[in-house]
């Protein structure tokens, strides 16, 4: 992939496009490789989780003469502020019709401050996981029946521990899960929201053992969970 992104950076430039082009780079979801215990996505464990490698994703953008290089922003942005943002960027109007969530950054990409985000909603095909971060907090909600969490992300960087039940947190709790359900009443289609979904935590994993199918090892899987193994508590 580094080598062909080069080449089509060369192209470019071979062409004489590379100052008209505006190059984006970016990939879909995060992934665990060995953090908090396994390997894969948010739907590789079960409950299903939405730890920040998990969900965070690369986004570089290069414009030579419009974006400033080298410069690395904190601000909390999604994969639907993508679509106002290249409207935005070509001077097009972002349609009206539509309850879209997204917003335009383009002035964070020309390097002025741009409309800073008090929080950023994560959701994903996880179904009955929602998340909502904030700079500093991070909630997760399951439905129907939890467990949910809560993570100070300044001191718990890598989410190791739940503080949901501390007293001196749970109204904070309540406060990110109603803005986390506002957010859905006002985006989501009732007719395609998952929030009730019985999504389970196969992830899209092969198995390492060559001897048996991926279908026999999910098949494996599923009983272990069914059991309530140690496996089935996110292991």
């Amino acid at each position: 992939m580094d080598a062909n992104v080069g080449r089509l950076l060369d192209r470019l430039e071979a062409l004489g496009l590379r100052e008209r082009t505006l190059i984006i780079f970016t990939s879909d979801n995060g992934h665990s490789c060995g953090h908090h215990g396994f390997w894969g996505k948010g739907n590789g464990t079960f409950p299903l989780n939405m730890y920040e490698n998990s969900v965070k994703i690369p986004f570089i953008a290069s414009h030579p003469g419009r974006i400033p290089q080298g410069r690395v922003s904190d601000c909390l942005l999604s994969a639907y502020d993508v679509f106002p943002t290249l409207l935005d960027y070509l001077g097009l109007p972002i349609p009206a019709a539509g309850n879209r969530p997204g917003r335009s950054f383009a002035r964070l990409l020309a390097g002025e401050s741009g409309e800073a985000r008090d929080s950023v909603v994560v959701h994903s095909e996880y179904g009955p996981v929602r998340m909502i971060r904030t700079q500093e907090w991070k909630y997760v909600h399951r439905y129907p029946f939890g467990p949910c969490e809560l993570y100070d992300l300044v001191p718990d960087p890598n989410e190791r521990k739940n503080v949901l039940e501390e007293p001196q947190n749970r109204a904070l709790g309540r406060e990110l899960q109603r803005q986390l359900n506002n957010w859905f009443l006002e985006y989501a289609d009732p007719v395609r929201d998952g929030d009730r979904l019985p999504v389970a935590g196969r992830g899209q994993l092969n198995t390492v053992d060559r001897e048996h199918s991926p279908a026999e090892a999910f098949a494996a899987l599923d009983d272990l969970l069914w059991e309530g193994s140690a496996l089935g508590q996110r292991k």
